[in-house]
């Protein structure tokens, strides 16, 4: 019997099958667009444009939204609600309870801890990062809020 297996003709050698991990597997398909990468065209389809990335890129921990922060703006959500449907009831009368309630709404609206909150919860003037769908219509909610209660 031959002492080097591939001496064998190749019906009598052994299947060898390597074995590729699935990650690598995923890039098989990348292909080259054309163009010149450093000047920020074509480049590797795949590659999301990290070839035209020349700088550093910066991390902005303030653009992420942080959970303690979302739930206790939807505390302060719940009361401007509940103040407001107390609002509604009351009418369109003037009195004295729907004058201390538009007090409250204003207070509440106002308030440094929700100014606060509204600050790390925005990011240029938008909802940050990290917000589902409710949660970035209670911010832009309570924003509305905060600039009716300054108007």
């Amino acid at each position: 019997m031959a002492k080097n297996l591939y001496l064998l003709s190749p019906l009598l050698r052994p299947v060898v099958r390597l074995r590729v991990p699935p990650q690598t597997r995923a890039f098989n398909n990348i292909t080259y667009s054309g163009g010149q990468a450093v000047q920020g065209q074509g480049g590797f389809y795949g590659s999301g444009g990290a070839r035209s990335n020349i700088g550093a890129t910066s991390h902005r921990p303030e653009a992420v939204a942080h959970a303690a922060d979302i739930s206790s703006l939807s505390r302060v959500m719940e009361e401007l609600e509940s103040l407001e449907s107390r609002l509604l009831s009351a009418g369109s009368a003037v009195n004295n309870d729907t004058i201390s309630l538009r007090a409250s709404l204003k207070k509440l609206a106002t308030k440094p801890e929700v100014t606060e909150i509204m600050e790390r919860l925005e990011f240029k003037g938008e909802p940050v990062w990290g917000l589902s769908e409710r949660e970035r219509a209670v911010v832009e909610r309570i924003r509305e809020k905060m600039n009716e209660a300054t108007a």
